[in-house]
């Protein structure tokens, strides 16, 4: 039987990894994901500006802005790294102004007047200026222009300052049990959630889709009946199951190995890192994630999380064998995985709103069924809503689950699959499940 198992599944596996459309779907994804961890190359390698910096002339025709406007955008960039330089422009701007346009420039000129006691400024580009580089020149121009204004007045600036001033607002919970990283927590998940749950989801579907179109192809070519007479039907189920999450188990890996040299590659051209790009408010949240001591938590709960997850592949996988024996064609197996997917659109969109419904008892009871734990229990974890102790009981149900499945799984699994016909199938199948093997 050992030996049947395994020769089943390396020929599995060397099926699925030869084809044409596994080497050319993960050429292109490794292109995909190398492309999008260097855009910014990619994009100026085609000659987009997206690593120039902009510049911006400064005519400053009232000689007292321009020293406390390059302060003021210093600071300011160095908060948000966008690439600006600052440069004052003494000589006559229509020669500028002109250059610009001939050269389609992202060069612009800000021209800072005083007319009638009146302080007027003006940006002059070729093209539209972006909102965050309109709204860094309108506030620091205010602000100075305040302070201006303020010196050549009678009104004491300490009580000015003072007046505008924005109140102290401390908050205090009553509830001791409250997480002090909760806004942390919300802001984190934002941006995890979606980055676990779209793979997963794939992953899914292709583990299902592989499953039902190999049953399904064998059964159409009526090779079905050769494979069970060399095995019994549960070797061949098994063998189903084990070979579809090896496919998944290596694909993740090489996504994983993509998104390394991806990285690897940014590092060779450009010489900085992910985070950095994203700029500095990501660096920080990622060192206010692992002071908090979250990142512990979720690290001390990952090898059981892992496993799983493992496990609902395993659950998934039984079921749509099960499923797909039977069915005697591609078109009958999309009408009974409909399940199947129901079950992960459920757990797809609790997953999503658990946030919103903190430490929900119904979400939390969901979190540990087989079929949804895999989705929302994760999340859950992430979040801070369960812990190890619900992480193990949806272990403690897969577990019960895969075994009831492969149990009974396996008697509908030999009806099923050396029966050509829909009609009283269901029929047999209970009887099946009557019948000891």
């Amino acid at each position: 039987m050992n030996k049947k198992l395994k020769l089943l599944i390396k020929d599995g596996i060397r099926k699925k990894l030869n084809t044409k459309w596994f080497k050319i779907a993960n050429i292109i994804l490794l292109l995909i994901i190398v492309l999008l961890t260097n855009i910014d190359s990619v994009i100026n390698f085609f000659g987009g500006d997206f690593s120039d910096p902009t510049k911006i002339y400064v005519v400053d025709n009232t000689n007292t802005f321009y020293n406390d406007l390059n302060k003021s955008l210093e600071e300011s960039l160095k908060i948000i790294q966008t690439k600006i330089e600052i440069e004052e422009y003494k000589k006559d701007a229509t020669k500028l102004k002109s250059d610009i346009k001939d050269n389609e420039s992202k060069d612009i000129i800000l021209e800072i007047n005083k007319v009638d006691n009146e302080y007027i400024s003006t940006i002059t580009s070729f093209n539209y200026v972006d909102a965050i580089t309109v709204e860094l020149l309108t506030n620091s121009l205010n602000n100075i222009k305040k302070a201006k204004e303020l010196e050549s007045s009678n009104i004491d600036i300490d009580e000015l300052n003072k007046i505008n001033t924005p109140m102290t607002i401390n908050r205090t919970y009553l509830n001791e049990d409250l997480d002090e990283n909760y806004e942390l927590i919300e802001y984190i998940s934002g941006l995890l959630i979606p980055a676990f749950i779209v793979p997963f989801f794939m992953l899914i579907i292709i583990v299902i889709q592989m499953i039902g179109a190999e049953i399904n192809e064998e059964k159409s070519s009526k090779s079905m009946e050769i494979i069970i007479s060399s095995v019994s039907p549960k070797v061949h189920f098994i063998s189903k199951i084990i070979t579809a999450n090896l496919y998944a188990i290596i694909q993740s890996i090489l996504f994983i190995l993509y998104i390394v040299i991806g990285v690897f590659i940014r590092g060779l051209i450009t010489k900085t890192n992910l985070t950095q790009s994203f700029g500095g408010n990501i660096s920080g949240l990622l060192t206010q994630f692992v002071e908090s001591g979250m990142l512990h938590k979720i690290l001390t709960c990952l090898p059981w999380v892992i496993i799983m997850i493992l496990l609902s592949f395993v659950a998934y996988s039984l079921l749509a064998g099960i499923l797909a024996s039977m069915t005697t064609n591609q078109e009958d197996f999309q009408q009974l995985q409909t399940p199947i997917m129901i079950i992960i659109m459920i757990g797809y969109l609790v997953a999503i709103l658990a946030s919103t419904y903190e430490k929900s008892t119904f979400i939390i009871i969901l979190s540990v069924i087989p079929f949804l734990s895999s989705i929302i229990a994760p999340v859950l974890l992430l979040i801070g809503q369960i812990g190890l102790l619900e992480i193990m009981i949806a272990i403690i149900l897969l577990i019960l689950t895969i075994y009831v499945l492969i149990k009974y799984g396996s008697r509908i699994y030999k009806v099923g699959i050396l029966n050509y016909s829909g009609n009283n199938l269901w029929k047999k199948i209970f009887t099946s499940l009557k019948n000891k093997e």
